[in-house]
């Protein structure tokens, strides 16, 4: 956790908790850096949702973190082509911006292919929010074996036709839409919570960074794991409020 606060390299990290064992006057051995990263990857933690009071939605949403690769300038400099690879950060909110369930992937895994996963860590939900990716029959399918009675917002695609869906709700989605438009639809659904999703990812990304530290998945799964905790636990401290004006 101080490694990822602090943006710190596995040696700088091992110092730096030594120093503070040392100002403390704690009689602990430090573990040295590789020892920090073998043991990354049978860590154990607690489930989200056993450290939070998890509210009544899940809002879901995908987004990349870049392993390794030149940046721009080093690209411009000596004309060298960006080998970027990427890891898939799959997030699962609740209205009160508390992460509930995440998982890390690479990017061969796909936002509805990640969702049977987050389901499984969310524990229980009344309402599933997600974008049109999310708007299929197989996410309706593992929606209604988690919780037959949950709301489903996902938005149908303009081509959707209505009652081509075995799932009612879905219907009644496509049915609502072409009455009376996809706004009025957004506002039934109180659709826009589903920013709440985007605002976390910009959240991990501003504080924890947009690239991730380990070089193995075993390893980055327990970063990204790590890392949300920790989100976590700077919302419990408070968060701002914002207040219209004028």
């Amino acid at each position: 956790m101080l490694r990822q606060v602090y943006h710190l390299p596995l040696r700088q990290t091992e110092g730096f908790v030594r120093s503070l064992l040392r100002l403390m006057q704690v009689d602990l051995n430090t573990p040295d850096y590789s020892c920090l990263s073998r043991r990354s990857i049978s860590l154990e933690l607690k489930r989200l949702i056993d450290s939070i009071e998890p509210g009544s939605h899940i809002i879901i949403d995908s987004t990349g973190l870049k392993v390794y690769g030149k940046d721009e300038w080093h690209q411009e400099k000596h004309n060298v082509k960006a080998r970027r690879t990427f890891r898939r950060l799959h997030l699962g909110i609740d209205e009160n911006l508390q992460i509930v369930a995440c998982d890390l992937t690479d990017t061969s895994v796909g936002d509805t292919t990640a969702v049977p996963e987050l389901l499984e860590q969310a524990g229980h939900f009344d309402v599933f929010m997600g974008d049109g990716a999310y708007d299929s029959t197989g996410i309706y399918d593992a929606l209604m074996c988690k919780n037959p009675n949950a709301q489903i917002v996902a938005p149908p695609p303009k081509n959707a036709v209505a009652g081509a869906s075995p799932h009612e709700q879905r219907n009644a989605h496509v049915d609502y839409i072409e009455e009376h438009g996809r706004m009025a639809w957004q506002e039934k659904m109180n659709y826009g919570l589903r920013a709440l999703v985007e605002l976390t990812m910009l959240r991990y990304k501003t504080i924890i960074g947009p690239k991730m530290k380990a070089r193995k998945i075993p390893q980055q799964k327990t970063e990204a794991q790590v890392s949300v905790r920790l989100l976590n636990m700077m919302t419990s401290l408070g968060m701002p409020e914002s207040v219209k004006i004028s």
